[in-house]
């Protein structure tokens, strides 16, 4: 491999083991060569720095404090502010545009032998194609010139992945600092439109090439995260046929420009402070997992690559790897023969001429009918359940008995 290859940790931290689990196999590829520089960067307000004087005695790490910006709010407002300009000073720090970056956190935690493959194999396992034409249709050109690593990302929820980590080119990974629209802090405002934030730095990238997305997330609040409604929402939407051109397009763009990939249980660990709100950070035995990673294998096993509906019936669709929307476009899929995903794959890369509106329109027509029949049905409100990772796992394969509408 002739690029060089840096990593950039964001975000802040007060439990010394974990700071000191999550820098060292970074600190190892430093020490290694398999990485040439290893920045971290933080805010400059002087209340955090005990807890980044650990950091800053750490050799291998170079230690940047930047302004934290001005910004108002909900906390997930301002948590998507804060990470977009975190990101771009950090990548800010790199010189060469075709440089690879890994992306982490101080709450998360990578086995350094997983980490030394995807670097050491960027050009291999991330290559993308640059003509794509699956079954033979010319689809839009690539947004990227290299697929992003990203641990998990979700079938039934378009953009819905994982950011506490991801791996990419410098030039591509400036995709995802792309500024926060007040549309888009609004969402944030929505009950339980929390998860946006995750969803729309993903989204903005794709939005010139597959436009079908903008109603997509205008729409979000009727699609949502809380996990009663999705239950009912997804067994309902399914049998819509846009909602399948929005999977099978969401689907194409994961196969062709992204790699996922959790690897074993263990390789990948992440701490965040809303599974660990009580946690007794000296205690390694005490810290919480967020899940899929406290349960890698058990999620794989509900990935079923070759079936299309029963992933898309989900109320948690994680996909640990590249199986599932790899087979949909270079095998037989059973529930979805390969002239029917030829045809659809066809209005979409021709969609621009306005032949999909009419569905579009019903389809999210529908969806707000049913929003309102369920909140109707629903008095309470919405709430936000503690999900556990038992309970998320029991949830999400609630469905798959029902996968043949």
């Amino acid at each position: 491999m002739s690029r060089a290859a840096d990593a950039v940790v964001l975000g802040f931290s007060k439990a010394p083991l974990l700071i000191e689990r999550s820098l060292a196999p970074l600190r190892r590829l430093k020490q290694e060569g398999v990485l040439r520089n290893l920045h971290y960067v933080t805010w400059d307000s002087a209340d955090i720095d005990p807890h980044v004087a650990q950091i800053h005695a750490m050799p291998e790490v170079n230690v940047t404090r930047v302004p934290q910006p001005v910004a108002e709010g909900t906390p997930y407002q301002k948590t998507i502010v804060y990470q977009i300009h975190n990101l771009d000073a950090a990548l800010g720090l790199i010189p060469e545009d075709d440089t690879i970056v890994l992306k982490s956190r101080l709450d998360f935690v990578a086995d350094v032998e997983f980490l030394r493959d995807k670097i050491e194999n960027f050009d291999l396992d991330f290559e993308i194609e640059s003509d794509p034409a699956p079954h033979g249709v010319e689809m839009p050109k690539p947004i990227f010139k290299s697929k992003i690593w990203t641990p998990w990302a979700d079938a039934s929820q378009p953009f819905f992945y994982e950011d506490a980590a991801f791996i990419g080119r410098k030039d591509d990974l400036r995709h995802l600092t792309l500024p926060v629209s007040r549309a888009d802090l609004s969402m944030l405002e929505m009950e339980p439109c929390y998860h946006y934030y995750h969803i729309v730095r993903f989204a903005k990238a794709f939005l010139p090439a597959y436009p079908m997305f903008r109603r997509y997330l205008k729409n979000y609040h009727h699609i949502t995260n809380n996990m009663p409604y999705r239950i009912e929402m997804l067994r309902h939407a399914v049998k819509n046929p846009y909602f399948l051109f929005l999977m099978i397009t969401h689907a194409w763009i994961l196969h062709s420009h992204f790699h996922v990939d959790c690897g074993d249980q263990g390789d990948l660990q992440f701490f965040p402070n809303t599974r660990n709100k009580d946690t007794d950070w000296s205690n390694p035995a005490t810290w919480n997992l967020a899940f899929p990673y406290e349960a890698v294998g058990k999620w794989r096993k509900m990935e079923f690559p070759g079936k299309l509906l029963i992933n898309l019936v989900r109320a948690f669709g994680r996909l640990m790897d590249d199986q599932w929307q790899n087979a949909l476009f270079t095998r037989e899929v059973s529930d979805l023969p390969q002239v029917t995903l030829k045809g659809m794959l066809e209005h979409v890369s021709h969609s621009r001429d306005g032949r999909l509106k009419k569905l579009e329109r019903e389809f999210y027509d529908d969806l707000a009918s049913f929003y309102r029949s369920y909140m109707k049905a629903h008095p309470e409100g919405f709430s936000r359940p503690d999900d556990p990772p038992t309970r998320a796992i029991a949830t999400a394969q609630m469905p798959a008995a029902a996968a043949n509408p």
